[in-house]
């Protein structure tokens, strides 16, 4: 697992909406094209798990720049709920 691989498929989405429909219409498919992804970091992308992301030490600065990216900023309480649940994970509503 690298910190460095999930968060490069994170900074894509930056302000690239087009990515981030892409995404959110096939999680599985989109992922495919990151041949260099590992199986479980393909599933914390694929669930948006928000906290595991922050566990494995991806900035969480930019895990909530991304969340707004595909909730927009009424989706921010969502993710806070994400970041403190217990259990965390979760998937985005797209």
């Amino acid at each position: 697992m690298s910190t460095y691989t999930i968060e490069k498929v994170l900074w894509e989405f930056a302000g690239n909406p087009e990515r981030v429909q892409k995404f959110k219409s096939d999680r599985d498919a989109y992922l495919a094209n990151y041949t260099f992804l590992e199986k479980d970091e393909v599933e914390i992308l694929k669930n948006m798990d928000v906290k595991q992301m922050a566990g494995r030490g991806v900035s969480t600065l930019l895990t909530m720049m991304v969340w707004q990216e595909m909730e927009g900023p009424a989706g921010m309480p969502g993710y806070m709920m994400r970041m403190n649940s217990p259990e965390g994970g979760g998937r985005t509503r797209g």
